[in-house]
C-alpha cells in the first residue's frame, strides 16, 4: 500500500500518463503484426520462412511485445505483485530475444557490407541489451526501469517501422522516420505530463540516434 501511494505521489496521473506505456506496447505489437504479416499470412512461402532461426526469432519477438503489454497493464492497474512475479519470465524472454538477434547478426553479412539502417541497427542492439540489463538491475526505480526498457525499444524500431510502412503500401524512406520521431515525441509528452521535466534518457536517446546515423552515413 505504501509503495502504491508513493507512485501516485511522485507521478502526475491523468488518462494519458496512466495508460501511456500500455498504449505504446499495444502500438508496438500492432505495428509488429502488420510488419510481419507477409511472413504469417500473405507470403508464407518466402525464403526467410524456411530458416528455422528466423522463425524462432520472430516468435520470441512477438512474445516480448506480449510481455510488454501484460507488464504495462499490471502497472496501469497497480498490480505490482503480479508485475514482479511475471518480471522474471519477461527478463528471460528478453535474454532470448537478444540472443536470437545477435545470432542472426553473427550469421549475417559483415558490418561493412550492410546497408545504412543495417549498420545502425548493429550499433543500436548492443546498446539496447545494456539498457535492458540496467532496467533489471534498477527495477526498484520505477522511472528508470520503464524508461530504460522503452527508450531501448524505440532505438530498435527501424526494422519494424520499415516493414510496417512497406506492408501498408507506404514508402519506408518517406514515412518510417516521421513515425519514429512521433513515437519519441509521445514519450517526451508523457515525461513532461507525468514528471514536469524531461529525462536525459529521452533526449539523449534521440541525440544518440542522430549521431549514429551521422557516423554510419560517413562510413
Amino acid at each position: 500500500m505504501k509503495l502504491k501511494s508513493k507512485i501516485k505521489n511522485v507521478m502526475k496521473k491523468n488518462f494519458y500518463t496512466t495508460n501511456y506505456f500500455f498504449g505504446l506496447s499495444i502500438v508496438i505489437f500492432t505495428m509488429s503484426l502488420i510488419a510481419f504479416s507477409d511472413n504469417m499470412i500473405t507470403d508464407v512461402s518466402q525464403a526467410s520462412n524456411s530458416n528455422p532461426f528466423m522463425i524462432i526469432h520472430g516468435l520470441i519477438m512477438f512474445l516480448w511485445t506480449i510481455v510488454l503489454i501484460i507488464q504495462t497493464n499490471h502497472i496501469r492497474k497497480l498490480n505490482l505483485t503480479q508485475h514482479k512475479k511475471f518480471g522474471i519470465i519477461g527478463f528471460i524472454i528478453a535474454i532470448l530475444m537478444l540472443l536470437s538477434i545477435n545470432y542472426l547478426a553473427y550469421t549475417g553479412p559483415d558490418f561493412v557490407d550492410l546497408p545504412f539502417f543495417g549498420k545502425a541497427n548493429r550499433i543500436f542492439v548492443p546498446v539496447f541489451a545494456v539498457m535492458l540489463l540496467f532496467s533489471y538491475l534498477k527495477r526498484h526505480n520505477k522511472v528508470l526501469h520503464q524508461y530504460l526498457i522503452f527508450a531501448g525499444m524505440l532505438l530498435c524500431m527501424e526494422p519494424i517501422l520499415s516493414r510496417f510502412c512497406g506492408n501498408l503500401g507506404l514508402n519506408p524512406i518517406v514515412y518510417a522516420a516521421p513515425i519514429w520521431i512521433l513515437l519519441w515525441i509521445s514519450f517526451f509528452i508523457y515525461d513532461i505530463a507525468a514528471r514536469r521535466k524531461l529525462h536525459p534518457l529521452l533526449y539523449g536517446g534521440l541525440i544518440f540516434i542522430i549521431l549514429v546515423f551521422q557516423m554510419v552515413g560517413s562510413s
